[in-house]
């Protein structure tokens, strides 16, 4: 119920200019079944441990090709969404690595906590 509420919040603000990266979880099991997604926006399914650093590259690829001209348009947002095993326990030298990088994540509750 929460991932649904954070989903439809998130399209709300930007449409459908989103890239989800969702590792293997039950969020990932509930929502996709043989390569059909329930997502109507790109989906990135990946391995729990590197949810985070996926979605920093997908991320960065698209700044860097907008930035060479080679890519029109708003540049995507990408939400990672994963379980304790992709943030807190196995995950979370990734997490911690696209943090050092200075990468642009928003946590996306925190966010929405301070939103009226």
């Amino acid at each position: 119920m929460a991932l649904n509420q954070i989903a439809t919040t998130a399209t709300q603000f930007v449409e459908n200019n989103i890239i989800y990266v969702n590792n293997t979880s039950c969020s990932e099991v509930s929502t996709s079944k043989d390569n059909v997604s329930s997502w109507r926006v790109p989906w990135v399914h990946h391995l729990f441990e590197s949810g985070a650093t996926v979605a920093d590259a997908i991320s960065n690829t698209y700044k860097i090709r907008k930035t060479k001209g080679l890519f029109e348009g708003a540049v995507p947002y990408v939400i990672h969404i994963g379980g304790d095993g992709s943030i807190y326990d196995i995950g979370f030298q990734f997490l911690k690595a696209a943090l050092i990088r200075t990468s642009t994540l928003v946590e996306m509750l925190e966010y929405l906590k301070n939103q009226k």
